[in-house]
């Protein structure tokens, strides 16, 4: 039977149909965020500004009372309409030097050792953005683009996003236990913590916030849906599943929130049971492991090929052919996948042949933030999943997505770089209508194996021929 789309089939969790505890992060946010990496340090990741009206101490203006009549408005002049608009600049431009000033700073004169520490931190991550745009300069300014100037940029590149990542870690840790130790004196942290949290769980970059995110709902001065929300959605990335509950007993007046701690339980325990094969598999310490340069960064990841042999053989049968070089993240999708493998780039292609499911084998693994699984077609007749008619096309998960355990063959995981995933640009170049735009998705540079067993690694395969 030949499969006209290989295309991951999550119908059901896009139409609402399915009961999961990844709906959580599709319920609807109130407050307006600005994308921007490192604002507050002029580079580049995703920052926030706090609302205007809490940082300079303005309010917003009041509502006419019950049977108030607002009164009509004054037709202006032009030489009033440009008054009105230089008072607006001049308004906006203080509100913005107000910011500056205030943004992630430690009150004046504080001398503290958490306050100490929280500023070092902060130095680190600064000097991290200022490297990572003196390596962008670097490249944008040269006139020559030998292949030894590309290594050495690529290289530095990835250096210095990796210690980005790190620095803001860091930052993030320090920013959490200096705000927790006194919410009230440190509420401008607090504040700063809150707008970049909330943006980046909008972002999928839920890495390296744990601690931050604990202090900011433990602190009780942040309690809104929104942020308990982000918070509770940072811990489900990171398998923190005590700490989410603890965010959603706190909106117990949402309906659905039963529902997601009854199924909280159940991923709890796959959890519990991944720990238990990663500790085994450790020890063993022989995994493949195969290396993806991206365009947004370095993957290295880990396939398990004890619990799916045969999808591991053709993984690295493909890797070492060449093949997923230059092949495209064509589906990026918010809080749910990262899809590539496509020899045609839209969703349509394979690699000319398609391998057994592994999806329902009693070693079968479990889909958490960094799972790699195995995309599949669907009957043209029915419209159900197909279970053998995978191929090349595999995806990364952005969240554990319980629904989809025991139906897609998981068969690795990112060990190293899983934040690289969260600046891919979202696009579904499966959807006709995003063809047509200018769309230019990621792409894999280059990829590789690093390590490997002393084995055969050639598929058993279903349908059509392996490549020459």
């Amino acid at each position: 039977m030949v499969l006209s789309n290989k295309v991951l089939n999550l119908a059901a969790v896009q139409s609402g149909s399915a009961s999961n505890v990844t709906e959580y992060a599709n319920m609807p946010t109130k407050t307006n965020r600005m994308r921007a990496f490192f604002v507050f340090l002029s580079a580049a990741v995703g920052f926030v500004f706090l609302q205007i009206s809490q940082s300079n101490g303005q309010g917003t203006s009041p509502l006419p009372s019950k049977g108030e009549v607002a009164a009509p408005k004054k037709r202006l002049t032009p030489e009033e309409r440009a008054a009105e608009k230089q008072k607006k600049f001049e308004l906006e431009n203080q509100v913005a030097m107000v910011r500056r000033e205030s943004f992630g700073m430690l009150p004046a004169g504080d001398d503290s050792e958490l306050g100490k520490k929280y500023q070092a931190a902060f130095l680190r991550f600064r000097d991290a953005a200022v490297d990572l745009n003196q390596v962008q300069m670097a490249f944008h300014l040269s006139k020559t683009f030998s292949q030894p100037f590309k290594n050495k940029i690529n290289d530095e590149w990835q250096a210095a996003m990796h210690a980005g990542f790190l620095a803001k870690a860091s930052w993030l840790d320090a920013a959490g236990g200096l705000f927790l130790s006194d919410p009230d004196k440190y509420s401008a942290i607090g504040d700063t913590l809150v707008e970049m949290m909330l943006s980046d769980v909008e972002l999928d970059r839920m890495d390296g916030w744990m601690e931050a995110a604990k202090a900011v709902v433990r602190s009780k001065k942040y309690s809104s849906e929104d942020v308990l929300r982000g918070a509770g959605l940072i811990a489900f990335a990171n398998s923190e599943f005590d700490f989410m509950e603890e965010c959603l007993e706190n909106q117990k007046k949402q309906e659905a929130v039963p529902k997601y701690l009854s199924e909280i339980a159940a991923t709890r325990q796959k959890w519990q049971r991944e720990l238990e094969i990663r500790a085994k598999e450790a020890e063993k310490n022989d995994n493949p492991q195969v290396e993806f340069i991206t365009t947004k960064g370095r993957l290295v990841m880990e396939l398990y090929e004890d619990s799916a042999p045969e999808t591991v053989k053709s993984f690295i049968y493909l890797t070492e052919s060449g093949f997923f070089n230059r092949k495209t993240f064509f589906r990026v999708e918010k809080h749910l996948v990262a899809q590539t493998g496509c020899e045609k780039g839209d969703g349509t292609g394979d690699a000319g042949y398609t391998i057994p499911s592994e999806a329902d084998l009693p070693d079968r693994r479990d889909h958490f933030r960094g799972t790699m699984a195995i995309a599949l077609g669907s009957d043209p007749k029915t419209g159900q999943v197909a279970p053998s008619t995978g191929s090349s096309q595999f995806y990364y998960s952005f969240l554990p997505t319980p629904h989809l355990d025991g139906k897609y063959t998981v068969f690795g995981r990112v060990v190293e770089g899983v934040e690289t995933l969260s600046f891919l640009r979202v696009m579904n170049l499966g959807d006709e209508a995003q063809r047509k735009e200018d769309k230019h998705p990621d792409v894999i540079i280059s990829s590789r194996v690093l390590r490997k067993r002393d084995t055969e690694y050639r598929p058993r395969i279903i349908a059509g021929k392996l490549r020459k």
